[in-house]
């Protein structure tokens, strides 16, 4: 991976697709969600979000740490990045549990998820809840991409990761 511009990850990330979230855990270790809720906020300063559930345990960690990790996982993790949608980081060790690789992060505190096709470390620098959710509103700190990688996307909900072909 090479460091890239917020404009060049729009390019490598059009249309927005899903994520590995990651977030360090009380014990030192990585937690990983899967989320399909973010969005590119701002490019000047470059600002994304992240819409997750007021419920769950990553919102718990980025607010108590103030940092995250939005991984763009390629197709190699597709089996395994749907299962993280499927269990809480409450009760799973999803990495471990299944096979996720991390890499120490180059800013950030918690691991990203390795061979992605962008990986964004972000500071928190805002949230708002939006009903039974709440919006992490953060500056990218590091951004790194391979062109290489092919995204995939949340089909039909949660129920299929793929990619997609060239229009």
């Amino acid at each position: 991976m090479t460091d890239i511009s917020i404009g060049k990850a729009q390019r490598l990330t059009a249309p927005c697709p899903f994520a590995l979230l990651t977030t360090l855990r009380d014990d030192g270790g990585t937690n990983v969600m899967a989320v399909s809720w973010w969005s590119y906020l701002s490019n000047h300063p470059p600002t994304l979000g992240a819409c997750l559930s007021n419920k769950g345990l990553s919102g718990e960690l980025i607010r108590k740490n103030g940092e995250f990790a939005l991984c763009i996982p390629g197709e190699e993790l597709r089996d395994a990045a749907l299962r993280c949608g499927q269990c809480s980081g409450r009760t799973v060790d999803k990495a471990a549990e299944f096979g996720i690789p991390l890499e120490d992060a180059a800013q950030i505190a918690p691991k990203v998820v390795a061979g992605c096709r962008v990986v964004f470390e972000c500071r928190l620098v805002d949230t708002k809840e939006v009903g039974d959710h709440t919006i992490y509103i953060a500056e990218p700190l590091a951004i790194r991409g391979d062109e290489s990688v092919r995204a995939l996307f949340a089909f039909d909900g949660y129920a299929r990761l793929g990619s997609v072909t060239e229009c």
